[in-house]
């Protein structure tokens, strides 16, 4: 059977997100999906889960970091279409299928991104992230601004050679949008709400070691980036002022699982929100 869609799952401890994770990638409609998960070891109960739930892929070894688990489970995808999603991070409803249909629509497409919004463990939200198209010299001077968990790129990619870098703890994810977009891959940009990132506590991108990681990162850029930084900066930011990224029509309503009970989504009507998060 073919394969439209690969989702590769980093896992680590983190058992009761990681059963909603693949409640919503096992009841996406209209696509043919492989959950490969990527487990360092865990210790909380995952190890015997994955082995109960022979429908997931579930690899179970020592890993190198994150970026080193998505490469091994790279090796295994057999979609066309490739994407990772944290077990803090669901797909909402009919996402994958939008996505297949659009890349079959747009074969010129190698990465294609959408929205996010951003709850706290009981599903409630916290605010909505809206894009705009991505450009690496605005990834450079400031953060990766297409998430992750609403990202997915052609399998082409990664059959051209392409991995994360497993030098990287926390940023490898915008270091290899970087690699791609100046390596002439073609990036596209969806307005449509795809997943949804839980605020755990312990979200990796938020750590102090992240942000010391992307200072370190950032001084790689080419000189004229470093230069221009904040033009750069005021420029990204009038551009997704112009795609209407700041505003949302509320009420706002969504689906997701927000328990051990994972039989069913739950149902959530925000009456208002914002585009804010932690100063993004």
């Amino acid at each position: 059977m073919s394969i439209d869609i690969s989702v590769i799952t980093p896992s680590l401890n983190m058992l009761s997100y990681l059963k909603r994770c693949h409640a919503s990638v096992a009841d996406q409609q209209g696509v043919t999906v492989e959950h490969i998960i990527m487990d360092g070891g865990s210790t909380d109960g995952t190890v015997e889960w994955l082995r109960e739930n022979p429908q997931v892929i579930g690899v179970v070894q020592k890993d190198n970091g994150m970026y080193d688990a998505i490469n091994k489970g790279l090796s295994l995808a057999r979609g066309n279409i490739i994407s990772y999603l944290n077990c803090d991070e669901q797909y909402l409803p009919g996402a994958l299928s939008f996505v297949k249909k659009y890349m079959e629509r747009h074969p010129e497409v190698d990465i294609l991104f959408g929205d996010f919004l951003v709850v706290r463990p009981d599903g409630s939200l916290v605010c909505f992230r809206k894009g705009y198209p991505l450009r690496w010299f605005y990834i450079f001077s400031s953060y990766l601004y297409a998430f992750s968990c609403a990202m997915f790129f052609r399998r082409r990619l990664f059959d051209d050679g392409l991995r994360f870098n497993e030098q990287f703890k926390d940023i490898g994810d915008a270091d290899f949008v970087v690699r791609a977009l100046r390596s002439g891959y073609k990036a596209a940009y969806v307005r449509r709400y795809l997943a949804v990132f839980t605020m755990t506590g312990i979200n990796k991108s938020a750590s102090s070691e992240a942000l010391l990681e992307r200072k370190k990162w950032m001084s790689l850029a080419p000189l004229w980036i470093r230069i221009l930084k904040w033009p750069l900066n005021w420029a990204r930011l009038f551009e997704k002022l112009i795609h209407g990224s700041f505003w949302e029509k509320m009420p706002l309503q969504y689906a997701i699982y927000v328990s051990d009970d994972i039989t069913k989504r739950k149902v959530f009507y925000a009456e208002k929100s914002s585009f804010r998060w932690r100063g993004r």
